[in-house]
């Protein structure tokens, strides 16, 4: 199999996992900048910002946005502008020319499954490469942040805990990481969840429960996240397929089971590929 087959079979396969839910980028919801489509997006940090004419606070943010635009263009990353405020070409022209704004406009494109913004404008989100939304809100400091920390995330082992804001167990953050042990991580949550469900709880203890609950749904979507990556990986890129499939047998051996015995296999695929680019 060539270079060229390859890189479309990776494309097609990241595409699955992260393009597949963006709606709006057509033709009739475009307004500037470079047209995309959904493959564009695909294993791509992405940041969509919901702005519009008649708002004041998103026209204020659209030099930061292209300020943003243009430290990171050059990087696996893509900024949309999503005008929420009715089609008009004509004014999202004159803002798009007195900010002379470079980075792609459309009307109300974004994620099929896209956060609320709660009605109010500007709103933000930002997508990690594996399409999960990793921010939502109105702060553009806070939104920044996120985007630097997606794009530092590519190519790293995915995080366990990820959408969970880590308070009361803070302290496992760094171990809830895909490829390392989480019996006992898993284990003291669920004790905490048990815990704070008792009738004698305190606020505490039922605070922390909840926060352990999160923890543990996380961590359950993302069993499911990364074993749906595997199989799309298993014959377009066998190497990432077989890196993640012992890094999932680490973090849960008794539901790795399957995968482990696949493993010698998988190997072989892996070196049979890397000496074929």
């Amino acid at each position: 199999m060539n270079r060229t087959t390859l890189a479309a079979l990776a494309a097609l396969s990241a595409l699955s996992l992260n393009a597949a839910n963006w709606r709006g980028l057509d033709d009739s919801n475009y307004y500037s900048g470079p047209k995309i489509s959904e493959a564009d997006l695909a294993g791509k940090v992405v940041m969509v910002d919901q702005w519009g004419i008649n708002c004041p606070p998103c026209r204020a943010l659209l030099p930061s946005m292209q300020k943003l635009w243009n430290a990171n263009k050059a990087k696996p990353f893509m900024l949309i502008g999503a005008h929420c405020q009715g089609r008009n070409p004509g004014k999202v022209k004159e803002l798009v020319d007195a900010n002379k704004l470079t980075y792609p406009i459309y009307d109300w494109a974004g994620l099929a499954d896209a956060p609320s913004s709660g009605g109010g404008l500007p709103f933000m989100y930002v997508v990690d490469h594996r399409g999960k939304v990793v921010y939502s809100g109105r702060n553009h400091d806070e939104a920044e942040a996120a985007v630097q920390k997606a794009i530092a995330a590519i190519g790293a082992m995915p995080v366990l805990c990820g959408g969970v804001s880590l308070q009361a167990f803070k302290a496992m953050e760094k171990q809830l990481v895909l490829g390392k042990s989480v019996k006992s991580q898993v284990k003291a949550l669920h004790a905490a969840v048990k815990k704070g469900e008792a009738k004698s709880a305190t606020a505490v203890q039922q605070k922390q429960a909840e926060e352990a609950k999160a923890i543990l749904a996380a961590i359950e979507e993302a069993k499911v996240d990364v074993k749906n990556e595997i199989e799309s990986k298993r014959e377009s890129d066998p190497e990432e397929a077989y890196k993640l499939a012992k890094a999932y047998v680490a973090s849960f051996p008794v539901e790795g089971v399957d995968l482990k015995s696949q493993l010698p296999d998988m190997a072989a695929k892996a070196k049979e590929h890397k000496s074929a680019k």
